[in-house]
Protein backbone atom coordinates (compact mmCIF):
# COMPACT_ATOMS: atom_id res chain seq x y z
CA UNK A 1 0.00 0.00 0.00
CA UNK A 2 3.05 2.43 0.72
CA UNK A 3 4.51 1.67 -2.19
CA UNK A 4 1.40 1.98 -4.75
CA UNK A 5 0.76 5.58 -2.39
CA UNK A 6 4.36 6.67 -3.31
CA UNK A 7 4.94 5.88 -6.43
CA UNK A 8 1.53 6.27 -8.21
CA UNK A 9 1.16 4.83 -11.21
CA UNK A 10 3.59 2.07 -10.30
CA UNK A 11 3.22 -1.73 -11.43
CA UNK A 12 2.90 -5.02 -9.66
CA UNK A 13 6.41 -6.14 -11.29
CA UNK A 14 8.14 -2.67 -10.08
CA UNK A 15 6.58 -3.35 -6.49
CA UNK A 16 7.47 -7.18 -6.66
CA UNK A 17 11.21 -5.76 -7.40
CA UNK A 18 11.31 -2.98 -5.11
CA UNK A 19 9.84 -5.13 -2.09
CA UNK A 20 11.53 -8.21 -2.78
CA UNK A 21 8.28 -10.41 -3.20
CA UNK A 22 7.25 -13.04 -5.34
CA UNK A 23 5.02 -11.88 -7.89
CA UNK A 24 2.51 -14.14 -7.12
CA UNK A 25 2.76 -12.40 -3.85
CA UNK A 26 1.68 -9.26 -4.96
CA UNK A 27 -0.86 -10.01 -7.33
CA UNK A 28 -2.79 -11.41 -4.37
CA UNK A 29 -2.22 -8.47 -2.93
CA UNK A 30 -3.12 -5.92 -5.68
CA UNK A 31 -6.35 -8.02 -5.78
CA UNK A 32 -7.39 -7.51 -2.35
CA UNK A 33 -6.67 -3.89 -2.70
CA UNK A 34 -8.48 -3.61 -5.53
CA UNK A 35 -11.33 -5.58 -4.16
CA UNK A 36 -11.10 -2.59 -1.05
CA UNK A 37 -11.24 -0.06 -3.60
CA UNK A 38 -8.14 1.15 -3.11
CA UNK A 39 -6.14 0.77 -5.89
CA UNK A 40 -7.46 0.58 -9.83
CA UNK A 41 -5.44 -0.07 -13.40
CA UNK A 42 -5.31 2.45 -15.76
CA UNK A 43 -3.38 0.63 -18.73
CA UNK A 44 -0.51 -0.49 -20.05
CA UNK A 45 3.57 1.01 -19.25
CA UNK A 46 6.53 0.48 -21.78
CA UNK A 47 8.04 -2.19 -22.10
CA UNK A 48 11.62 -2.90 -21.52
CA UNK A 49 14.60 -2.88 -23.70
CA UNK A 50 14.85 -6.55 -23.56
CA UNK A 51 11.21 -6.63 -24.85
CA UNK A 52 8.73 -8.68 -22.98
CA UNK A 53 4.94 -8.02 -21.91
CA UNK A 54 3.94 -4.70 -21.04
CA UNK A 55 3.24 -3.91 -17.78
CA UNK A 56 -0.34 -2.87 -16.19
CA UNK A 57 -0.02 0.31 -14.48
CA UNK A 58 -2.14 1.17 -11.06
CA UNK A 59 -3.11 4.16 -9.62
CA UNK A 60 -3.66 4.81 -6.12
CA UNK A 61 -7.39 4.99 -5.30
CA UNK A 62 -7.11 8.67 -3.94
CA UNK A 63 -11.21 9.52 -4.20
CA UNK A 64 -12.00 5.83 -2.53
CA UNK A 65 -12.71 8.07 0.40
CA UNK A 66 -12.48 11.65 2.03
CA UNK A 67 -11.50 12.93 5.45
CA UNK A 68 -12.92 16.03 7.08
CA UNK A 69 -9.96 17.81 8.90
CA UNK A 70 -10.88 20.47 11.69
CA UNK A 71 -9.25 22.84 14.51
CA UNK A 72 -10.98 24.52 17.40
CA UNK A 73 -10.00 28.39 17.43
CA UNK A 74 -11.23 30.44 19.71
CA UNK A 75 -13.72 32.49 17.60
CA UNK A 76 -13.88 29.85 14.45
CA UNK A 77 -13.33 26.48 13.46
CA UNK A 78 -10.84 25.92 10.66
CA UNK A 79 -12.51 22.86 8.29
CA UNK A 80 -10.75 21.14 5.73
CA UNK A 81 -11.92 18.41 3.34
CA UNK A 82 -9.52 16.14 2.04
CA UNK A 83 -9.23 13.11 -0.49
CA UNK A 84 -6.94 10.46 1.12
CA UNK A 85 -3.94 11.48 -0.97
CA UNK A 86 -4.31 14.88 0.56
CA UNK A 87 -5.41 16.30 -2.10
CA UNK A 88 -7.73 19.87 -0.87
CA UNK A 89 -11.33 19.47 -1.67
CA UNK A 90 -12.19 22.70 0.14
CA UNK A 91 -10.73 25.14 3.20
CA UNK A 92 -13.39 26.90 5.00
CA UNK A 93 -13.85 28.67 8.56
CA UNK A 94 -16.93 28.58 10.18
CA UNK A 95 -17.86 30.90 13.15
CA UNK A 96 -18.14 30.33 16.51
CA UNK A 97 -21.39 31.81 18.56
CA UNK A 98 -20.57 32.11 22.01
CA UNK A 99 -17.11 31.11 24.04
CA UNK A 100 -18.73 28.28 25.88
CA UNK A 101 -17.03 24.13 24.92
CA UNK A 102 -21.03 23.39 24.22
CA UNK A 103 -21.04 26.20 21.77
CA UNK A 104 -17.68 25.00 20.37
CA UNK A 105 -18.52 21.11 19.68
CA UNK A 106 -22.03 22.04 18.56
CA UNK A 107 -19.97 24.64 15.63
CA UNK A 108 -17.74 21.66 15.06
CA UNK A 109 -20.56 19.54 14.83
CA UNK A 110 -21.90 21.73 11.87
CA UNK A 111 -18.87 22.02 10.17
CA UNK A 112 -17.86 18.54 9.64
CA UNK A 113 -21.47 18.77 8.76
CA UNK A 114 -21.90 21.38 5.84
CA UNK A 115 -18.08 20.22 4.86
CA UNK A 116 -19.05 16.11 3.44
CA UNK A 117 -19.40 15.49 0.04
CA UNK A 118 -22.76 13.79 -1.52
CA UNK A 119 -21.65 10.58 -3.50
CA UNK A 120 -18.34 9.35 -1.46
CA UNK A 121 -17.83 7.92 1.56
CA UNK A 122 -16.41 9.90 4.72
CA UNK A 123 -13.69 7.80 6.10
CA UNK A 124 -12.60 9.67 9.20
CA UNK A 125 -12.26 12.87 11.29
CA UNK A 126 -9.11 15.07 12.76
CA UNK A 127 -9.11 17.35 15.33
CA UNK A 128 -6.89 19.76 16.23
CA UNK A 129 -6.97 21.49 19.51
CA UNK A 130 -4.64 24.41 21.29
CA UNK A 131 -3.74 21.83 24.67
CA UNK A 132 -2.83 18.56 25.61
CA UNK A 133 -4.31 15.60 23.80
CA UNK A 134 -3.14 11.96 25.42
CA UNK A 135 -4.71 8.85 24.76
CA UNK A 136 -6.96 10.40 22.22
CA UNK A 137 -8.91 12.38 24.93
CA UNK A 138 -8.39 16.15 25.84
CA UNK A 139 -6.70 16.57 28.99
CA UNK A 140 -6.21 20.37 28.78
CA UNK A 141 -7.15 23.39 26.27
CA UNK A 142 -7.66 26.67 26.58
CA UNK A 143 -11.09 26.23 27.13
CA UNK A 144 -11.35 24.49 30.36
CA UNK A 145 -14.59 23.67 30.00
CA UNK A 146 -13.96 21.47 26.56
CA UNK A 147 -11.68 19.33 28.85
CA UNK A 148 -14.75 17.57 30.45
CA UNK A 149 -16.60 16.32 27.05
CA UNK A 150 -15.39 13.08 25.21
CA UNK A 151 -14.98 14.79 21.88
CA UNK A 152 -14.33 11.25 19.94
CA UNK A 153 -17.48 9.59 21.51
CA UNK A 154 -19.15 12.26 20.46
CA UNK A 155 -18.19 12.59 16.49
CA UNK A 156 -18.50 9.02 16.71
CA UNK A 157 -22.14 8.23 17.52
CA UNK A 158 -22.77 11.12 14.73
CA UNK A 159 -20.58 10.44 11.93
CA UNK A 160 -19.91 6.54 12.94
CA UNK A 161 -16.42 7.00 11.43
CA UNK A 162 -12.83 6.87 13.37
CA UNK A 163 -11.91 10.37 15.20
CA UNK A 164 -8.58 11.58 15.95
CA UNK A 165 -7.55 14.14 18.32
CA UNK A 166 -4.28 16.23 18.65
CA UNK A 167 -2.58 18.98 19.58
CA UNK A 168 -2.49 21.61 16.80
CA UNK A 169 1.06 22.29 17.03
CA UNK A 170 1.96 18.31 16.55
CA UNK A 171 -0.17 18.25 13.88
CA UNK A 172 1.50 21.39 12.37
CA UNK A 173 4.79 19.54 12.95
CA UNK A 174 3.18 16.13 10.81
CA UNK A 175 2.71 18.53 8.01
CA UNK A 176 5.86 19.41 7.70
CA UNK A 177 7.12 15.83 7.74
CA UNK A 178 4.37 14.42 5.31
CA UNK A 179 3.95 17.41 2.96
CA UNK A 180 7.16 18.60 1.87
CA UNK A 181 7.94 16.64 -0.84
CA UNK A 182 11.12 15.86 0.10
CA UNK A 183 12.16 13.00 3.42
CA UNK A 184 12.35 14.90 6.37
CA UNK A 185 13.74 13.20 9.81
CA UNK A 186 13.88 16.14 12.27
CA UNK A 187 11.44 19.15 11.95
CA UNK A 188 9.73 21.61 14.53
CA UNK A 189 6.55 23.67 14.39
CA UNK A 190 6.36 26.90 16.08
CA UNK A 191 2.64 27.55 16.74
CA UNK A 192 2.21 31.48 17.63
CA UNK A 193 -1.40 31.58 16.46
CA UNK A 194 -3.71 31.86 19.56
CA UNK A 195 -1.11 30.39 22.16
CA UNK A 196 2.62 29.31 21.55
CA UNK A 197 3.56 25.65 21.19
CA UNK A 198 6.05 23.32 19.51
CA UNK A 199 5.48 20.36 17.11
CA UNK A 200 8.77 18.37 17.26
CA UNK A 201 9.37 15.28 14.50
CA UNK A 202 12.88 13.75 15.53
CA UNK A 203 14.01 10.84 13.72
CA UNK A 204 11.00 10.60 11.47
CA UNK A 205 8.46 10.24 14.73
CA UNK A 206 6.17 12.90 16.48
CA UNK A 207 7.92 13.18 20.05
CA UNK A 208 5.15 14.47 21.99
CA UNK A 209 6.86 13.24 25.82
CA UNK A 210 5.94 11.18 28.28
CA UNK A 211 2.75 12.85 29.35
CA UNK A 212 2.02 14.31 25.72
CA UNK A 213 3.06 17.58 26.93
CA UNK A 214 6.11 17.99 24.99
CA UNK A 215 6.38 21.60 22.94
CA UNK A 216 4.41 23.53 25.75
CA UNK A 217 7.02 26.58 26.06
CA UNK A 218 4.49 29.14 25.93
CA UNK A 219 4.17 28.85 29.66
CA UNK A 220 7.99 29.44 30.24
CA UNK A 221 8.54 32.57 32.25
CA UNK A 222 11.35 35.15 31.64
CA UNK A 223 12.06 38.44 33.02
CA UNK A 224 12.93 41.41 31.18
CA UNK A 225 10.08 41.14 28.59
CA UNK A 226 8.46 44.51 28.93
CA UNK A 227 7.36 43.98 33.11
CA UNK A 228 9.15 43.99 35.99
CA UNK A 229 8.07 40.38 37.14
CA UNK A 230 8.92 37.39 35.08
CA UNK A 231 6.01 37.05 32.31
CA UNK A 232 5.06 33.65 30.16
CA UNK A 233 6.17 33.80 27.08
CA UNK A 234 2.49 33.35 25.66
CA UNK A 235 1.81 37.00 27.41
CA UNK A 236 4.14 38.61 24.62
CA UNK A 237 5.27 35.97 21.83
CA UNK A 238 2.06 35.05 20.36
CA UNK A 239 -0.09 36.70 17.94
CA UNK A 240 -3.12 36.81 20.35
CA UNK A 241 -0.80 38.60 22.84
CA UNK A 242 0.32 40.91 20.08
CA UNK A 243 -3.54 42.14 19.03
CA UNK A 244 -4.95 41.74 23.09
CA UNK A 245 -1.55 44.36 24.01
CA UNK A 246 -2.31 46.66 20.82
CA UNK A 247 -5.92 47.15 21.48
CA UNK A 248 -5.78 47.44 25.61
CA UNK A 249 -2.85 50.53 24.64
CA UNK A 250 -5.03 52.34 21.74
CA UNK A 251 -8.62 51.29 23.29
CA UNK A 252 -9.53 50.53 19.99
CA UNK A 253 -10.32 47.03 17.96
CA UNK A 254 -7.40 45.58 15.83
CA UNK A 255 -6.92 43.51 12.73
CA UNK A 256 -3.71 42.76 11.25
CA UNK A 257 -4.22 45.30 8.31
CA UNK A 258 -3.78 48.07 11.28
CA UNK A 259 -0.55 46.72 13.07
CA UNK A 260 1.12 46.46 9.19
CA UNK A 261 -0.01 50.47 8.47
CA UNK A 262 1.12 51.33 12.50
CA UNK A 263 4.42 49.68 11.91
CA UNK A 264 5.03 51.27 8.60
CA UNK A 265 4.47 55.01 10.20
CA UNK A 266 6.58 54.03 12.82
CA UNK A 267 4.06 53.83 15.92
CA UNK A 268 6.10 53.85 18.89
CA UNK A 269 3.22 51.52 20.53
CA UNK A 270 3.01 48.94 18.11
CA UNK A 271 6.61 49.33 18.16
CA UNK A 272 7.12 48.62 21.70
CA UNK A 273 4.70 45.31 21.97
CA UNK A 274 6.81 44.03 18.55
CA UNK A 275 10.21 44.39 20.13
CA UNK A 276 9.09 42.49 23.27
CA UNK A 277 7.37 39.73 20.63
CA UNK A 278 10.49 39.67 18.66
CA UNK A 279 12.35 38.80 22.14
CA UNK A 280 10.28 35.96 22.78
CA UNK A 281 11.00 34.19 19.57
CA UNK A 282 14.35 34.93 19.82
CA UNK A 283 14.54 33.10 23.17
CA UNK A 284 11.77 30.17 21.75
CA UNK A 285 13.91 29.74 18.83
CA UNK A 286 17.48 29.37 20.24
CA UNK A 287 16.90 26.96 22.91
CA UNK A 288 15.10 24.66 19.51
CA UNK A 289 18.29 25.03 17.99
CA UNK A 290 20.57 24.97 20.53
CA UNK A 291 18.31 21.44 21.82
CA UNK A 292 17.03 20.01 18.65
CA UNK A 293 19.31 20.94 15.98
CA UNK A 294 16.32 20.82 13.23
CA UNK A 295 16.48 20.30 9.99
CA UNK A 296 13.86 22.84 9.22
CA UNK A 297 11.56 25.07 11.70
CA UNK A 298 8.53 26.09 10.36
CA UNK A 299 6.65 29.78 11.92
CA UNK A 300 2.56 29.61 11.73
CA UNK A 301 2.04 33.15 13.18
CA UNK A 302 -0.03 35.78 11.26
CA UNK A 303 1.73 39.11 12.70
CA UNK A 304 5.43 37.55 11.30
CA UNK A 305 3.34 37.11 8.24
CA UNK A 306 2.08 40.47 7.79
CA UNK A 307 5.31 41.84 8.83
CA UNK A 308 8.08 39.43 7.67
CA UNK A 309 10.71 42.53 8.90
CA UNK A 310 10.70 41.55 12.23
CA UNK A 311 12.25 38.15 10.93
CA UNK A 312 15.28 39.98 9.86
CA UNK A 313 15.96 40.90 13.49
CA UNK A 314 15.14 38.05 14.87
CA UNK A 315 17.77 36.08 12.55
CA UNK A 316 20.10 38.49 13.04
CA UNK A 317 20.28 38.14 17.07
CA UNK A 318 20.57 34.51 16.32
CA UNK A 319 23.24 34.33 14.01
CA UNK A 320 24.79 35.73 17.40
CA UNK A 321 24.72 32.39 18.94
CA UNK A 322 24.10 29.91 16.11
CA UNK A 323 27.17 29.51 14.58
CA UNK A 324 25.85 27.17 11.29
CA UNK A 325 23.20 27.95 9.03
CA UNK A 326 19.68 27.48 9.89
CA UNK A 327 16.37 27.41 8.09
CA UNK A 328 13.67 29.05 9.44
CA UNK A 329 10.30 29.39 7.09
CA UNK A 330 7.40 31.90 7.77
CA UNK A 331 4.34 29.40 6.64
CA UNK A 332 2.33 31.01 4.12
CA UNK A 333 -0.64 28.68 5.28
CA UNK A 334 -1.03 29.74 8.93
CA UNK A 335 -4.75 28.38 9.19
CA UNK A 336 -3.99 25.04 7.36
CA UNK A 337 -1.11 23.55 8.22
CA UNK A 338 -2.12 21.52 11.50
CA UNK A 339 -5.01 20.35 9.25
CA UNK A 340 -2.77 19.13 6.45
CA UNK A 341 -1.10 16.95 9.47
CA UNK A 342 -4.32 16.02 10.84
CA UNK A 343 -5.21 14.55 7.46
CA UNK A 344 -2.24 12.73 7.88
CA UNK A 345 -2.72 11.51 11.12
CA UNK A 346 -5.88 10.47 10.34
CA UNK A 347 -5.44 8.85 6.82
CA UNK A 348 -2.44 6.49 8.19
CA UNK A 349 -5.10 5.12 10.50
CA UNK A 350 -7.71 4.49 7.95
CA UNK A 351 -5.05 2.67 5.77
CA UNK A 352 -3.51 0.95 8.54
CA UNK A 353 0.06 2.43 8.02
CA UNK A 354 0.66 4.33 11.15
CA UNK A 355 4.14 4.40 10.91
CA UNK A 356 4.77 4.40 7.35
CA UNK A 357 6.38 7.07 5.00
CA UNK A 358 4.08 7.93 2.85
CA UNK A 359 4.35 11.33 0.93
CA UNK A 360 1.30 13.39 0.69
CA UNK A 361 -0.37 15.87 -1.94
CA UNK A 362 -0.11 19.52 -1.17
CA UNK A 363 -2.33 20.68 -4.25
CA UNK A 364 -6.54 21.59 -4.42
CA UNK A 365 -8.64 19.15 -5.72
CA UNK A 366 -12.11 20.20 -6.00
CA UNK A 367 -15.39 17.03 -6.08
CA UNK A 368 -15.99 16.26 -9.84
CA UNK A 369 -18.60 18.82 -11.09
CA UNK A 370 -17.25 22.41 -8.91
Amino acid sequence: MREVFNRTPTSRADVAKKLGLTKSTVYNIFTKLANDNLVYDIGQGNSTRSGGRKPVLTNFNAQAGYTINTKINQTTISCMTNWLDGSIVNYQEFPIDGKDASKQLLALYQAIKLSTIDNADLMGISVAVYGVVKDNRIVKAMNRDLVQYDLVQILQSRFNVPVLLENEANLAALAIKDFSGTSIQDAVALSLSDQIGVGSIINGQLYSGRNSRAGEIGFAKYYGLGNKSPLPLEDVGSDQAVFKQIQDLKQTSVVIADIRRWYDLGDEIVQEVLKNFETSIIIILQNIFLLFDPEKVVINSRVLQAIPETMKYVEKKLSEVIDHEINIEVSDNVGSNSLLGGCSMITRKILELPDANLQFKNRTIPTVGD
